[in-house]
């Protein structure tokens, strides 16, 4: 039975690593998400800004062209950022993975060592 007890509380100190992971990959995940959308919602701005046909006058298509230039800049920004985060983002992913893989298998080992433990005395 000590080998049960100590595989049992070993799957507990996975479980609560694992669940540290994920919770660590669930805020990074939504920090990913949310330059996401705002390199989508900028990638918007400047679409829009080319898009229109009306007829402008030079102050107005200088300051349409500032403001897509502006928005160019951000977008650029923005796609550096999530190029920055990336690898962090599938490191966090890799670990969250592996430490909820290992809670798994000590769990099953458990298991396992459990059955046998029960056939053992029948």
């Amino acid at each position: 039975m000590k080998k049960l007890e100590q595989l049992r509380a070993l799957e507990r100190i996975a479980r609560i690593k694992a669940d540290l992971e994920l919770k660590k990959f669930a805020a990074f995940s939504q920090h990913m998400t949310q330059a996401q959308r705002k390199a989508e919602a900028l990638q918007m701005a400047l679409m829009q800004s080319y898009r229109g046909t009306a007829p402008l006058s030079l102050s107005e298509a200088r300051m349409a062209n500032a403001q897509a230039g502006r928005s160019a800049r951000e977008l650029k920004q923005a796609e550096r950022d999530i190029l920055r985060l990336q690898p962090k983002f599938e490191a966090a992913r890799k670990d969250a993975a592996k430490e909820f893989g290992r809670a798994e298998v000590l769990l099953s080992l458990a298991a396992q060592n459990r059955r046998k433990g029960s056939g053992d005395s029948a």
